[in-house]
């Protein structure tokens, strides 16, 4: 009894708890899409990685919690892969699945160390305007357009989507500053070379 008063007391993080990212990606509940490769699982993993070290014990088990924290905890990610690979679909769904786990959280600003309710903003850099809406972003907006899980969690703009809970991606690139000031959790730089 003492131990399920304490468990009450416990802070929890999470509105939803996530599912994994086999489950995300391949569940007609979520993105509903192929099955990824092996290399490329471990890519979306590493990108969307964002939860703390005790959540992921708690959500996992110590030990795997604890394996998957050091094994997927990453500040950068570089893909030098070659034409065809999927860099760019990886990507879409990888930001995807950041979303999707920061919509989990109950206050993502408050649980990265931030007042309740502040910006979250994710950017898809690319070489010009044309690219970065043709490749990433139109990828990503079709992903969440045809998920059940983002219905109703979202207001798409022509080169933004605002999320739910002050989480926005952005559709950006380097022939202007405009995305100057954002509060910025992810950017995937693309064709960055």
């Amino acid at each position: 009894m003492f131990n399920d008063f304490l468990e009450v007391l416990k802070e929890n993080n999470f509105d939803e708890i996530p599912v994994d990212a086999k489950t995300f990606v391949e569940s007609p509940d979520f993105l509903g899409q192929p099955s990824l490769s092996e290399i490329q699982y471990d890519i979306v993993e590493a990108m969307s990685q964002i939860y703390k070290k005790e959540d992921l014990e708690e959500l996992m088990g110590s030990v795997e919690g604890s394996k998957y924290y050091a094994k997927y905890t990453k500040n950068e990610i570089i893909l030098q892969l070659g034409k065809g690979s999927g860099k760019d679909f990886v990507s879409t769904v990888a930001c995807a699945y950041v979303v999707y786990k920061l919509l989990c959280l109950k206050d993502p600003a408050r649980y990265f160390g931030k007042p309740s309710g502040d910006a979250i903003d994710i950017i898809n850099v690319a070489v010009n305007a044309q690219q970065a809406k043709n490749v990433f972003f139109k990828g990503f907006k079709s992903k969440i357009e045809r998920s059940p899980w983002f219905a109703g969690k979202y207001n798409a703009k022509a080169d933004s989507i605002d999320f739910d809970k002050s989480v926005t991606v952005y559709s950006g690139h380097s022939e202007r500053e405009s995305h100057e000031g954002l509060n910025l959790f992810m950017a995937v730089l693309d064709e960055i070379s």
